[in-house]
């Protein structure tokens, strides 16, 4: 510490080296900052202890540095941006999305959906062709880029598109690998929207730095001052709504590069969902998106031949609990995330999470959730993609109906 002089703020040195490299997260491209705080700057955010902070983009590289400004000395601190134990949350504000708009730094996704039963089901397909939407929003069916053929020999419903699927998909949006991405629901009940967010950020496609979440309905956006159009769409006119399974997109070389899907795992089949249940590998926890009741067998399932019951082993954290009940489109607070998990059971350890539902869909909301609270890494999450229609409708494979 120095002594203020009379009328100058009084300022602290640091210098410092890094003990080695950051470890490559799984998540995002390794990016490093210098924070340069100082009374005297004018920058971005609050430094610690008071003043105001300047975050100027740096190498990932060991540094030891001294900063002098106008003479006086001001501190410096290196964070990394993206690593194991600093999160970097997907979740952004209707604000801060209609401020990318408005900036032109974002494109927009429309990922709603519902499930199909009842005698009139919601179609967010065909809501967002009617309109409103998002300016220039483009949406992801993810029934129609799902894995299919030899992809999914079992004809399972919005599996994991292949990279090609996603590419060919991305192209015909006119998305590049640059671009930022918001994903958004057209109301409040649709809380299955997390699942359009999940195929684009957790498969290793698109940049997960460059995804984004929107809490927050399009009815919202609107309301708040966000561009919307109207008029109907017409499926394949553009590129904004086509049916990828209605191209030879088999035969299409894509022009779109995925960031990357050799650098982690997102998804498990029966054959790993079974392993872990017959040998109770204490290295891995399975937690069921389902309701209570289709949980332990006492509600049907909406799915016609299909058992009641759960995995031996598996927890119980319907997706429902976790996310607002005024509004599905927002997560609960993550502290309250983060109890709701506890209290089923879940702890820091183990931390591979295999996260299961009704056919992969409301799955989608507790990986976003566990990673969100700060509960699980990305990395440690894996959604098992054919869910309770396929365990539920395989007389081969164990259930229990205990609570």
């Amino acid at each position: 510490p120095r002594p203020a002089a009379r009328g100058r703020p009084r300022h602290h040195l640091h210098t410092f080296t890094t003990a080695g490299p950051c470890p490559p997260p799984p998540a995002a491209p390794s990016q490093c900052h210098l924070a340069l705080a100082s009374p005297a700057l004018e920058g971005q955010g609050e430094a610690p202890g008071g003043g105001r902070m300047l975050l100027l983009p740096f190498p990932l590289m060991a540094l030891s540095s001294v900063f002098f400004l106008f003479g006086n000395k001001v501190k410096v601190q290196a964070f990394s941006s993206v690593s194991r134990g600093a999160r970097m949350t997907a979740l952004v504000s209707v604000d801060e999305a209609i401020e990318a708009q408005k900036s032109g730094r974002g494109r927009f996704i429309d990922g709603s959906w519902f499930m199909p039963v009842g005698d009139n089901p919601r179609n967010g397909r065909e809501e967002f062709a009617e309109g409103p939407r998002i300016r220039d929003a483009c949406f992801l069916d993810i029934d129609d880029i799902g894995a299919c053929g030899e992809d999914n020999p079992k004809s399972l419903p919005h599996m994991k598109p292949t990279p090609k699927q996603f590419a060919i998909t991305m192209d015909r949006m006119k998305i590049s690998p640059e671009d930022t991405i918001y994903v958004y629901a057209t109301s409040k009940g649709c809380g299955f929207y997390h699942r359009a967010y999940w195929t684009l950020s957790s498969c290793g496609f698109h940049d997960p730095a460059r995804v984004k979440l929107m809490q927050g309905c399009l009815d919202e956006f609107r309301d708040r001052g966000g561009e919307v159009e109207g008029g109907k769409l017409v499926d394949g006119d553009d590129h904004r709504l086509f049916r990828l399974s209605e191209m030879d997109w088999r035969n299409m070389t894509p022009k779109y590069k995925c960031w990357g899907e050799e650098r982690r795992r997102s998804v498990v089949d029966i054959n790993d969902v079974l392993e872990v249940v017959e040998s109770k590998q204490a290295d891995t926890v399975i937690v069921d998106a389902r309701s209570s009741g289709r949980f332990v067998g006492t509600a049907p399932e909406p799915r016609p031949g299909l058992r009641g019951g759960h995995m031996p082993g598996a927890l119980n954290v319907p997706f429902t609990d976790i996310l607002d009940p005024m509004d599905m489109t927002r997560f609960k607070p993550l502290s309250e995330v983060k109890k709701i998990f506890e209290s089923a059971g879940m702890k820091a350890e183990p931390s591979r999470t295999i996260v299961t539902c009704g056919s992969g869909v409301t799955a989608a909301a507790l990986a976003v959730g566990l990673e969100e609270c700060g509960l699980r890494n990305r990395e440690d999450i894996l959604i098992y993609d054919g869910s309770w229609i396929e365990w539920g409708g395989d007389e081969s494979v164990p259930i229990v109906k205990d609570s």
